[in-house]
């Protein structure tokens, strides 16, 4: 399936563009004169979009994924060959702004430098890169290594895969590299919700990886009545959540975890 529809169907899975969808056709239904079916749909749009949007559910939700693979002190993490750090998403140049990087994908390199300055492993593995790349332009992976040089991590001690644009790739093309610098054990650094398919797609690639996920971010409620009025912050990561569980099905399906 070609990587701009499985996004589009993502999308369309989301639960803004659910509840806009059941208010759009209720209103179809109405112009049409069906006003049980109307108020029922619309009714069904407002409680689904106000649903995924309370922080009070998005605070029972969200750490079901990354409660998987708990985030390990790094004392506690054995000595591997590669640390191995996927991006999240790089957001391209424009209007005089240089690359800048996901937090998520900062997040997860800090913690790959400090994973490297521990001694965990003697080199640094960042992969993937832009959905859409430009010939001349960087890759994710480019903009990844010299992120790392600015924490300390000397150039010479990171390997670029900046070719993979899905999990998947990842997993294959970074099997492919491991084994060009016999690489067989590496330290998985990702967000926790993706750990769970990142790290079934790395071991269905013949690698022996271990998560290393660094804290996540994903407490929006504050214990107050105002927990269960929608915000914009509790249905984004409600979305990331749901598209990460949908991609883990679609993974499993394939037979890639």
């Amino acid at each position: 399936m070609p990587i701009w529809l499985e996004e589009l169907l993502t999308r369309i899975a989301m639960p803004a563009c659910v509840g806009l969808a059941a208010a759009a056709v209720g209103l179809l239904a109405l112009a049409l004169r069906r006003r049980r079916t109307a108020a029922g749909l619309l009714w069904f749009g407002i409680a689904w979009l106000w649903l995924w949007s309370m922080p009070a559910f998005v605070d029972r939700i969200a750490p079901i994924l990354v409660q998987q693979h708990p985030t390990p002190a790094i004392r506690s993490l054995p000595r591997a060959d590669a640390i191995v750090v996927l991006l999240s998403y790089v957001v391209p140049p424009s209007r005089g702004r240089d690359w800048a990087l996901a937090d998520t994908t900062a997040d997860s390199l800090w913690h790959g430098a400090r994973l490297f300055a521990a001694g965990k492993a003697p080199v640094v593995v960042v992969s993937g890169t832009n959905w859409f790349p430009r010939p001349g332009r960087p890759t994710g992976a480019d903009i990844m290594k010299e992120f790392l040089s600015t924490l300390g991590v000397p150039k010479a001690a990171v390997l670029t895969e900046g070719k993979s644009r899905t999990t998947y790739e990842n997993a294959a093309f970074v099997a492919r590299l491991a084994s060009e610098h016999d690489i067989d054990t590496v330290l998985l650094v990702t967000r926790g919700r993706h750990m769970s398919r990142a790290l079934g797609a790395f071991r269905k690639a013949g690698l022996d990886a271990i998560p290393a996920s660094p804290t996540p971010r994903w407490t929006y409620g504050n214990g107050t009545a105002r927990d269960y009025l929608p915000s914009a912050a509790a249905l984004l990561e409600a979305s990331k959540f749901l598209s990460e569980w949908l991609a883990a099905k679609v993974y499993a399906w394939r037979g890639w975890i």
